[in-house]
């Protein structure tokens, strides 16, 4: 049994309406605005954040969680999210490389850049293939680090950094939140100790990523906002890949504003990361794709975010994804579009556009929570026209009875 997080806003706006609150009411003492828990209850936002739904709990008076998550707490975390390979990946980091014997800086290089190359292009077994490099990826990161000194030393240590950053992207999509926030700070501290500030802005980048997995907006906002602070002293006569990160990290900045609903703030970063993109067009330095292509799918990405669907569809219908850099980037465009086309009960759409996600990445289905809870939604309301194409995603999702 898994948590149907599309439903938690309905049982919200149920008590609501029972303990005779308006929604004004409500936001007030849940301490959010009223647009957000319109949203909320709407559908359009999720209770992405434990303690938020613990609030909600207490101020509705619920006293069994299972009233608003409609499964027991202990079953919570959805377990078939799982990845085999997960176990040696956590071995691998909390070893730091002991027992492992270091080869050359140019065999890690090597095998960076081919994990990276593997993620980052469309693949049926991508997150497995990564999963499988990663346990020796890291190992020799984290052995160069011990073994080598002076400049050696500072190319393993960036070379680890980037190893820990791949690290981080794989074990948040596989859900292992713990594991990804622990290999984001060892990026981050790689990066600080090799003393280049492209990459410590390109490593606070990645741990803001877990942070806002975990519903740790403000914190993801303040990391950003930090390392936007710390890299603008570094502009004069910034390289392309400087600008990059530089720009990267204000789209980020924009979705996490739009996720705390400060549409202002949001349209602020946006502007500022359209102008960088515009210098240095589509890069994908750091591996972190940034160029006029991610501005326009942060676009679509931040209207999501802030319910605005007309508009993210407007825009999503008139975007050409394919100058990404990264597959990520495309299927995130794939399940932005397919959350508007679900909210606008446009099935046909919406199973369309989960269809491209499966067919560049069919493993994204089983561990993006995201395409999960649409695949959800579509399944218990599609209608049996289009239930024959519906039903090899929910089979690649693991989702069948």
């Amino acid at each position: 049994m898994e948590v149907d997080e599309w439903a938690i806003g309905q049982r919200i706006a149920s008590y609501r309406v029972r303990r005779g609150l308006t929604q004004d009411e409500l936001a007030g003492l849940a301490g959010i605005s009223l647009s957000m828990m319109k949203k909320i209850e709407s559908g359009d936002r999720l209770v992405t954040r434990f303690s938020q739904l613990v609030n909600f709990a207490q101020v509705l008076r619920v006293k069994d969680l299972r009233e608003l998550t409609g499964v027991p707490l202990p079953l919570m975390p959805d377990g078939k999210r799982g990845h085999p390979c997960a176990e040696a990946v956590r071995t691998a980091v909390l070893s730091r490389g002991h027992g492992v014997t270091f080869t050359t800086l140019q065999d890690l290089e090597t095998l960076v850049v081919r994990a990276w190359d593997t993620w980052q292009a469309p693949s049926a077994f991508r997150y497995e293939a990564v999963g499988r490099y990663l346990p020796n990826l890291v190992g020799l990161a984290q052995a160069g680090v011990n073994t080598l000194e002076g400049s050696d030393r500072k190319t393993a240590l960036g070379l680890a950094s980037s190893a820990y950053q791949l690290a981080r992207t794989w074990t948040k999509r596989v859900g292992e939140y713990e594991l990804s926030l622990l290999v984001a700070d060892r990026a981050v501290s790689c990066a600080c100790d090799a003393d280049d500030p492209d990459l410590s802005g390109a490593a606070a980048w990645n741990l803001a990523m877990i942070l806002s997995a975990q519903g740790e907006t403000s914190q993801a906002r303040s990391v950003v906002g930090q390392a936007i602070g710390q890299l603008r002293r570094h502009l004069d006569r910034a390289s392309p890949a400087r600008l990059a990160v530089f720009g990267g990290l204000h789209l980020l900045g924009a979705t996490e504003a739009a996720r705390e609903d400060d549409a202002d703030g949001s349209d602020q970063l946006l502007t500022e990361a359209a102008t960088i993109a515009a210098r240095v067009g589509e890069t994908n330095h750091n591996r972190m794709a940034f160029g006029p292509t991610n501005v326009a799918l942060h676009r679509i990405s931040t209207a999501v975010e802030l319910g605005k669907t007309a508009q993210a569809l407007e825009l999503a219908e008139r975007t050409v994804v394919a100058e990404a850099a990264s597959v990520e980037r495309r299927l995130t465009y794939h399940l932005d579009a397919a959350r508007c086309y679900a909210r606008q009960r446009n099935q046909v759409a919406a199973i369309h556009m989960l269809t491209r996600v499966h067919r560049e990445s069919p493993e994204e289905l089983r561990f993006n929570s995201v395409a999960r809870e649409l695949l959800r939604q579509l399944s218990g309301t599609a209608r049996a026209t289009i239930r024959a194409d519906l039903q090899p995603l929910l089979a690649t999702a693991g989702l069948t009875d």
